[in-house]
């Protein structure tokens, strides 16, 4: 009896497993951690949230850690391991700053841009996304890009070419999910304001991989013109942007 008791143990403790690795992980900017049956859904300020009871609840974005969520929901753990985690207490929201552009660049067919800051390029967990060895082909879209950025006082990045000879990446350092999001709307604006300057010579994509400074991955893109321009011209918040097209 008792060994047919471990045989049917065994599978029915798969299955809980499997069911405990299910599901979707929302982290809280104070720590918390709420488990959700699908993934989050932006609406407006509000972070629409399906708990795993299937109730639909709400909070506001600002007290969503959005970043930490999709890194940890990338690594398909589910909700196994923080069932012990969970509590209710109520973090404090924090607003996260608008960034305009300001002007519009000019692309100049002279000088010979280098890369940005010297900071050390780290691994991505996007096959292909990462900076590459050799610069953009047309040069003036490296300057176009690195005037645009030293404008808006935006220094550590750097810039190559991307997966496909059209392709233009960067690679920037974000600390925390306000600086994810400022160098989120950097980046689109002078997208966009290149592609409209230019459409002809624009990249057909734009290529961006966000890490700390200690090279854990705060977000991995590929936009097209399209895609950059609906956070440029503020058709969507940027909290809704990156849950959107982030591929980590």
């Amino acid at each position: 009896m008792r060994r047919w008791v471990v045989i049917l143990a065994v599978p029915l403790l798969a299955v809980l497993m499997m069911a405990a690795a299910e599901g979707y992980i929302v982290v809280l900017k104070n720590g918390s951690r709420i488990r959700a049956r699908e993934p989050l859904r932006i609406e407006g300020r509000n972070a629409m949230i399906t708990l795993v009871t299937g109730t639909l609840t709400s909070l506001p974005v600002d007290q969503v850690d959005l970043v930490a969520t999709e890194r940890y929901n990338q690594l398909g753990l589910g909700s196994a391991l923080i069932i012990d985690e969970l509590n209710s207490e109520t973090p404090v929201p924090t607003s996260t700053p608008k960034i305009s552009l300001g002007h519009y660049a000019s692309i100049d067919l002279q000088g010979n841009p280098e890369l940005g800051t010297a900071i050390t390029p780290s691994p991505t967990p996007t096959p292909g996304i990462r900076l590459q060895t050799v610069p953009y082909a047309d040069q003036r879209m490296t300057k176009a890009f690195s005037q645009l950025f030293e404008d808006k006082h935006f220094y550590v990045y750097r810039l190559s070419a991307g997966t496909q000879p059209n392709y233009f990446f960067i690679q920037a350092v974000t600390d925390s999910q306000q600086q994810v999001f400022e160098a989120l709307k950097v980046m689109t604006e002078a997208y966009s304001v290149i592609e409209q300057v230019d459409p002809a010579s624009a990249p057909a994509a734009l290529e961006i991989e966000l890490v700390s400074s200690g090279n854990k991955p705060a977000g991995t893109f590929r936009l097209t013109p399209d895609q950059a321009n609906e956070l440029a011209s503020g058709a969507v918040s940027v909290e809704k942007f990156y849950i959107d097209h982030v591929i980590f």
